[in-house]
This record gives C-alpha cells, structure tokens and sequence, in this order.
C-alpha cells in the first residue's frame, strides 16, 4: 500500500508556443494539507486541470493509492473522489443551496424520476451543519457572500465523497474572519480523513495550514520542503528564482502643488464628510477595514457612483464628474479591484485593451490604424514588462499579475493626472507584486498623483507618502509616512472617531 494518495510522476504538458509543465512531481499523503505555491505562470492551473481530467498530460503518470490512473475528463476525476474549489466560484447563482450541491447528481425515486427535493434538502442541510456552516438549503446561490457559496462548493465536494480536495486561491477575495472559518473548515477536513491541496499567494495562508509546501517555477518543480523547515525568505526564492530584496521599492519622489482635493464629499448610505488633497509624485494610502468606504470613495470621484454632497477639484479648478467618460477626459484614471469583470476584455488580445480608452487618437475618419494600435501597446507593455508572446495574445491567457499590467498600460496610454489603484496587487504573486510596486513608485517619480486602496498593511506602509485610515464610510484618522505604524493603522479602523476623542486619541 502506498503512503500518497496521490503521486504525479514526470508530468509534461504543452500547448502552442509553450510548455506549461515540464518533468513535474508532486505527491499528497493521507489526511495532509500539502500547500503548492508558485508565480503567477508558473504551472499552478494546468497541474490543477491535469489532476481534475480538464487537461491529459502528454507525458508522465499519475497515481492514486498506488494504482497507475488515466483520468480522462472531469467526470472520471469526481468519480475517483477527486474535487477542486476555485478562488472565482462555479455556481448556478439563480438556483438554490441545494440544486448547486446536487447538480449533476440529484437524488431522484427510482420507478418515477421523480427528484426527492425534502431528501436533498434535508442532507444539504446535514452537509452544511457538518462544515459548521449557517446556510439554509433553499436560499438562493447568488445571495450568499463568496465565503458562503466556497462553503457550498465543499459541501458539494463532500457530498460526492471526495477524498482529494484542491483549493485553489480560495482566501484571496475573503475577509480576515471569513478566511479563519474556511481554516477552520479545512482544518476539519483534514481530521476527517480528506487530503487538500492548498493553492495561495498568501504565503500566511501556507504557514497557518500546511504541513508541507511544494513549488513550481516556469512549468518546472523546485522542490517540497517541511513547511516548519523552511523560511519565508528562502521560500520566496524558490518561488521566483532570486531574492526579492524590496517587496516595497520606495522611491523618494518629488512631493509637487496640489493635484486633487475633495471637500465634504458624500453619497447617503456609504460615506459622509470626506475632505482630502492629493499632490504630484505623492501615493496616498488609502485603507480601513472591508466595507469601510474606500473603493465607494474612489468609484465617485471617478464618476461610477455619484454623490450627494461635497465638491472635486482638480488643479484648483472645481469640477463636476457625472461619469468615467468625464473622468478620463479630465486625467482620472482608475483601476478596478475585480480586474477581470470591470477592468479588461478577457476574450480580446492584450493591444486591443491597451488601445481601448484611447482609440480616438488612433482613427482617421472612422479607420483604426492597426499597426499604429500594435506599436502603441507594444511600447507601453514593455515598459510595464507584461510577459507575453506577443501584443497580439488574448488577455485571457496571462497570469493574474501580467493581467494587471495590462491595465496599468492602459492607464499610461490615456492623458492621466491622477492615478486611482484599487487593491492594485490582489491575488498576484510575491514576484509581481515587487514589480506592480516599482511601477507605481516610478509613476510617482513622473509626477503622477496616486491613491491606492489597499487591504494589505505591509503594503500601506511600504508605499504610502501618507494613509488616510476609514471607518463605517468616515475618515478616522490621517498619518504621515513617518508617523504612521501599524498598531496606530488599526486602532483608527476598529474604533470609530467619538471613542478615538473620549480616549484622548487623535
């Protein structure tokens, strides 16, 4: 009897103009929790497709409780107990709890085909209840958070008897409480007997976890480490083939005259009296707690949500934005936190959504000059050094970070003053972080004014000039880059401003 559940063997995949997997081992003992880590591009998804039948490897072997498998299509790998959950959740969001558990294999009374709704409904329930989970079974999907639907999505795992469960990314869009109830959760799993392949970024996710860590690197395996054995330093180097000396390349850029300034802005029902000022070659942090304000804030200045009260100016100038069209046109730009909903066109080539906001300057009486379009998108990709082929490779098919890029690209190929960056590093890795980093401080360098809303607390403090700390849609606190800790950080996001006064703290 082997001691895996699992063993990949010599594992090699290609696909045109790439080799994706080359020579990979990877092996999951019983009841583990074994964390696979890597860059963005490094092999993470295609190892995940190979395991769960979406994609046959071209060479190597797979093993499960030491037997040699072919899996085929998905539909083989549920049957061998093998289930995946993934960070942007596959759910039927207008069917119920229930229905989302049992797709695909719904219990159904034998002579009649008639489906037994109170059986499934009621083990649904016993399934949830088990995970800890206050989830009732005939809600609708769509109306759960993304914590409670990854929730239904395990229950789903379990309910086909999954032995081998991958997690792919799943506390990248959850809270810091709903990422200790998944932990928890998957703690829970692993006592039961199932073993987890744990996929993160968040190396804290790995250290908190798992027992063992393995890691990809352009396609190829590094190694697999003791999770207690090896630090995060050397961790990182594995990841990205070098020792990334600044996570937060600072640099020190000229703090010019006023760009923006906001004064008494508001919208009923998300943020009150918000007064700030914003100056060329500065970044100014903008952080707090989930559902503080931050991106609400952003999303009205940059004409997505309007306001009731207050004013914008722009260069001393006051001005009213009804739209991002507006926006734009005065030198606002803005990055989304979800980039692939609201800031590319997954399906269209990297150089069609550079050029997007900007095809006006590249028309003549109606006609696009396509090979001005490539030369503009080639240019402005390699300054933010996306990894593709070529400008003509679908967005879709680049790494979480180099997606990123394309959009900062898009933002240098319009007329911009200001820059707005939602969570400009979420859900990349630790090497484009750096990058996505550098970038940011050398825009600063430029005289671009910057406002980044970040989550992160080693983030704010590494790349802010100041921080402007929120609360329940209210400013809390302003500090200085010297000034600024991160003990100080969360008191002015947890404790709202009247109990800050009464304690005597400013």
């Amino acid at each position: 009897m082997s001691e895996y559940v699992l063993e990949l063997k010599s594992i090699s995949k290609s696909f045109p103009g790439v080799k994706a997997l080359d020579n990979v081992q990877f092996n999951l003992k019983s009841g583990e929790i074994h964390a696979l880590v890597g860059e963005n591009g490094a092999g993470k998804s295609t190892f995940i497709k190979i395991i769960t039948g979406v994609h046959h490897q071209d060479e190597g072997e797979i093993y499960l409780n030491g037997q040699q498998v072919e899996i085929r299509d998905p539909n083989e790998a549920q049957k061998m107990g093998i289930a995946a959950i993934y960070q942007h959740v596959t759910c039927y969001p207008d069917l119920s709890v229930t229905e989302n558990i049992f797709m695909g294999h719904e219990k159904i009374k034998r002579f009649s085909k008639r489906i037994l709704w109170e059986e499934m409904h009621s083990e649904a329930k016993k399934l949830l209840d088990n995970l800890g989970a206050d989830i009732d079974p005939r809600s609708q999907m769509g109306a759960l958070s993304v914590a409670q639907q990854q929730i239904v999505e395990i229950a789903k795992a379990l309910s086909l008897n999954a032995k081998i469960i991958i997690m792919d990314e799943p506390t990248a869009a959850l809270t810091k409480k709903e990422s200790e109830e998944l932990y928890r959760i998957t703690e829970q799993l692993r006592d039961n007997g199932a073993s987890i392949i744990f996929i993160s970024h968040r190396l804290e996710d790995m250290y908190r976890l798992a027992s063992r860590v393995s890691v990809l690197r352009d396609g190829k395996y590094i190694g697999t480490w003791n999770v207690n054995e090896i630090s995060k330093e050397d961790l990182i180097v594995a990841m990205v083939g070098r020792e990334i000396t600044q996570l937060f390349p600072k640099k020190e850029a000229k703090i010019g005259e006023e760009l923006l300034r906001i004064e008494g802005l508001g919208k009923t029902g998300f943020f009150a009296d918000i007064s700030f000022t914003l100056h060329k070659g500065e970044i100014l942090g903008l952080t707090g707690l989930i559902g503080a304000g931050r991106s609400e804030v952003c999303q009205a200045i940059f004409g997505i949500m309007p306001y009731d009260k207050g004013k914008v100016y722009l260069e001393g100038k006051e001005v009213k934005i009804n739209n991002p069209l507006d926006a734009m046109k005065l030198g606002i730009g803005y990055l989304p936190e979800d980039r692939q909903k609201q800031g590319l066109v997954l399906q269209w080539e990297i150089s069609k959504n550079i050029t997007l906001s900007t095809l006006d300057k590249l028309c003549n009486k109606g006609w696009l000059n396509a090979s001005r379009e490539a030369e503009v998108a080639k240019e402005l990709s390699e300054k933010v050094n996306v990894k593709a082929n070529s400008v003509f490779d679908t967005v879709s098919s680049l790494s979480g970070g180099n997606q990123q890029k394309v959009i900062v690209a898009k933002l240098l190929n319009a007329d911009l003053k200001v820059i707005i960056l939602d969570e400009p590093t979420k859900g990349v890795d630790v090497g484009a972080k750096s990058a996505i980093h550098e970038i940011m401080s050398d825009l600063a360098c430029q005289g671009y004014g910057i406002i980044m809303i970040s989550s992160e607390m080693p983030e704010v403090l590494g790349m802010s000039d100041r921080i402007i700390v929120m609360r329940e849609g209210r400013i809390t606190a302003v500090f200085d880059r010297e000034d600024a800790t991160q003990e100080a950080i969360l008191e002015a996001a947890m404790v709202n401003r009247a109990e800050r006064e009464l304690a005597g703290v400013r």
